[in-house]
């Protein structure tokens, strides 16, 4: 079984273009190599939208929360219609989280997060939530630390039912190659994000001509060695897309996945 291919998607990125003309694009452009979607947004409705078009067009549905930093009331409305979402699916929804960097003091960051994290679980089993929650390793920006896969162990290891999404970009930001999962990354590892990096400017397309490509073919063997079969979600940032047009940065997106399907998946 070959992992399921998703295409990230930033809505606030997409510059008012409506959600049904990226799908008409993949449908025109790559429906046999995308299996799915991950979206991030805080629109409610553009969630129910997305998920309603991924169910008619028979991909998968995951989210990623909104990069924004959103309130305790905020979160709940959001995992809550994800519950909604997922009586209507029928399956279990993915939500990816990032960890906190609201303060300056690293180690409190970590705090925070793990205070967050239990609330949200707390939440999510007192409601019995048909969702997963997913913890991302983050890379340093803006030269402030952010918790990376070096230390994202301090948080994973707290909670039995937190999993983890691998962002290989992330590790390649920090650390110029790719790391060794630990024992417990692979043992809650579900979720795998990729793109490369250039000039320390991460969320790029990845094709032949990437020069990091021989880093993210070393990743995919990693993952193969692993046994990974999860979802590797192709995250490139719309701004590094090649194209004037949002449709036409849309279309060469959804064409890349060609190239990571056929020359990479299958040969690693």
């Amino acid at each position: 079984m070959e992992n399921k291919l998703i295409l990230s998607l930033y809505e606030k990125k997409l510059n008012g273009l409506d959600i049904n003309t990226v799908f008409d694009i993949i449908n025109l452009y790559g429906n046999k190599n995308i299996d799915g979607i991950e979206i991030n947004t805080d629109n409610l409705d553009s969630l129910k939208k997305c998920s309603k078009l991924c169910k008619k067009n028979k991909l998968k549905f995951m989210c990623h929360t909104p990069l924004k930093v959103m309130s305790e009331s905020e979160v709940i409305k959001y995992l809550n219609c994800l519950n909604d979402i997922s009586r209507e699916l029928r399956y279990n929804i993915n939500v990816v989280f990032h960890s906190l960097n609201n303060n300056k003091d690293f180690k409190e960051n970590i705090e925070e997060t793990i205070l967050f994290m239990k609330k949200i679980l707390t939440y999510v089993k007192k409601y019995n939530l048909n969702v997963t929650i997913s913890l991302e390793n983050l890379n340093k920006k803006n030269d402030i630390r952010r918790i990376n896969i070096n230390v994202i162990d301090s948080i994973l290891n707290r909670f039995e039912d937190i999993r983890f999404t691998y962002d290989i970009g992330h590790d390649l930001y920090d650390n110029k190659k790719i790391s060794n999962l630990s024992t417990l990354q692979k043992i809650k590892l579900n979720n795998v994000h990729i793109h490369s990096v250039i000039n320390s400017k991460d969320h790029n397309i990845i094709n032949e001509k990437s020069h990091d490509i021989d880093k993210i073919k070393e990743s995919l063997e990693n993952l193969k060695k692993i046994n990974y079969k999860g979802p590797i979600v192709l995250e490139y940032a719309i701004d590094n897309i090649p194209g004037e047009r949002i449709e036409e940065k849309i279309i060469n997106l959804v064409k890349s996945f060609n190239f990571f399907k056929n020359e990479l998946i299958k040969k690693y």
